[in-house]
């Protein structure tokens, strides 16, 4: 019995032939015997002796069935091992001939996923997910003069981590979070609650900002993307050549387009000489600019002398154009004769 420590081998004979069936702590045991020969009883849970004509059993998971019939009396006892354990395998070794071997079933792959997953979840809970950059290493910002530049840096899984802005050039600390450690104004960074952006902005551009800025972010040890900022020179082109000579009530038309302008000019200006002529309808003068502002056209129908002078494109941030218009008398304009002296135009009329 469990508690005196004995064990009792139990016997019985049963008719020929005779199928005999025993369920052992849910366990399905199923043998046969002949008239005559005893048959052997599980013994309970957690006992280790073997009874006469049969194997020892430790315990088995309640879907396994194990089927077998009684063999003669080995003249020892033949190794059986047994390994048990929820949704594990079973395995029994038998040398001696067929004893009672339980049937294998292999884990299900489903559960070895689970497994995996939870190893994985465990690690990134134990760890946290590791910080990246979201914008790419050297990545090129182009601005123009004057204009706002905007330097992003987006970080994802942040975490605890500040995010600073250094000027490469100088090393010169700029913004520390939301903090401006510059004492420049112009420099600040940007950043919207729950957003992973991280932006510098520069107002008022000029050449000298041009350069490399570093986005660190304050992990252990600090890691780091470099940024390129590139300036370039916003202006206006009036198409055709710099001095035009015109007869009096001739067209003048000039056309003027703005380039390598890195955002939209907020407006196109006409002037003649130094006044401002895009509603100088009542002289003559038509001025169609494009929604964009990136063209505009002036075209005066009929020319007279007053209209001789200088004419300038200014667009917003850019930097300007200008042509020389002569309005003269006469029927040669090619016998113009023109030069530039002291960085004036100086024309005349041959003769």
């Amino acid at each position: 019995s469990p508690g005196g420590g004995k064990t009792v081998a139990a016997t019985m004979t049963t008719p020929a032939s005779e199928p005999s069936v025993r369920h052992i702590n849910q366990n399905l045991i199923m043998s046969q015997s002949k008239e005559g020969e005893p048959v052997p009883v599980p013994q309970p849970y957690a006992q280790s002796a073997a009874s006469a004509g049969g194997s020892s059993i430790t315990s088995f998971d309640s879907t396994n069935v194990i089927d077998g019939q009684s063999q003669p009396t080995p003249t020892h006892l033949q190794e059986a091992v047994l390994q048990t354990h929820s949704h594990s395998r079973i395995q029994a070794k038998d040398t001696a001939g067929p004893y009672p071997i339980p049937v294998h079933r292999p884990e299900p792959v489903e559960n070895h996923l689970e497994a995996n997953n939870g190893i994985e979840g465990g690690m990134e809970s134990l760890f946290g997910t590791p910080m990246y950059f979201g914008t790419e290493n050297s990545t090129v910002v182009t601005t123009q003069i004057g204009a706002t530049a905007h330097v992003p840096c987006t970080v994802h899984h942040i975490g605890e981590g500040v995010v600073s802005w250094i000027r490469k050039k100088d090393y010169h600390l700029l913004t520390v979070g939301l903090t401006t450690y510059s004492s420049d104004e112009r420099f600040s960074a940007t950043h919207l609650k729950h957003s992973e952006d991280w932006t510098l902005q520069i107002k008022f551009v000029q050449l000298r900002d041009a350069g490399v800025y570093e986005c660190q972010v304050s992990t252990h040890p600090p890691t780091s993307i470099f940024l390129h900022l590139s300036v370039v020179e916003a202006r206006a082109e009036i198409t055709g050549p710099p001095i035009r000579y015109l007869t009096p009530g001739s067209t003048l038309r000039l056309q003027c387009r703005v380039v390598q302008n890195t955002e939209a000019s907020e407006y196109i200006f006409w002037y003649h000489d130094n006044r401002m002529i895009n509603y100088d309808i009542d002289r003559g003068i038509n001025v169609s600019t494009e929604p964009d502002f990136q063209s505009s056209e002036l075209t005066i129908q009929r020319t007279r002398r007053e209209h001789s002078g200088n004419f300038t494109c200014v667009a917003s941030n850019t930097q300007p154009a200008s042509v020389l218009v002569h309005i003269f008398k006469g029927d040669n304009p090619a016998a113009m004769y023109h030069g530039h002296v002291g960085g004036s135009t100086k024309t005349t009329q041959s003769q």
